[in-house]
């Protein structure tokens, strides 16, 4: 049970929003959520992980290559920049899109326990770091709704799966 919802404001700010539901534990969610070596496992989208620490914590830093559902790739780089185990994560973050397009902000992970279900709740607001034309604007906003929709889809079906194969407890 998911939703997407988009919108691009004049300034190319890129707004993004997903509810994933999960049935299972909340720190067996927040688990795979936080351990970003974790995500080509049951988030296929994500190719190549790079970490700087195992550990979860506030400064840790991870680089990432996507395989968009379009075709392109997508370079990423987060930070931690809040964490309230097992509710939330924010990460600051750089998208790359090759050399000439580049989106910054902050993502956030909101984690409620609903009975034998997690609420997650991921929330973007990447800014672009030059501005589009008002026609490309729109088709990129368009674009990226898009793209992020079917990859938080994909995301949602792999996560439920990690869960349920972790059903004896959170992994160690």
């Amino acid at each position: 049970m998911s939703n997407s919802q988009p919108s691009a404001s004049p300034a190319d700010v890129y707004r993004l929003s997903h509810r994933w539901v999960v049935d299972g534990p909340i720190d067996t969610v927040f688990y795979y959520l936080t351990h970003a070596r974790t995500f080509p496992e049951w988030w296929p989208v994500f190719q190549e992980v790079e970490t700087d620490s195992d550990e979860v914590a506030v400064g840790a830093h991870s680089r990432f290559r996507v395989r968009s559902v379009l075709p392109y790739r997508l370079a990423w780089e987060c930070t931690v920049t809040g964490l309230e185990p097992p509710h939330f994560l924010q990460l600051e973050t750089v998208v790359a899109l090759g050399g000439w397009f580049r989106l910054t902000g902050p993502i956030r992970f909101r984690l409620a326990q609903q009975g034998a279900r997690v609420e997650v709740l991921n929330e973007q607001e990447l800014r672009a770091a030059r501005s589009l034309p008002g026609p490309l604007r729109a088709l990129a906003a368009r674009a990226f709704a898009y793209n992020h929709a079917r990859a938080m889809a994909v995301g949602e079906r792999g996560l439920q799966r990690a869960v349920q194969a972790a059903a004896d407890g959170p992994p160690a």
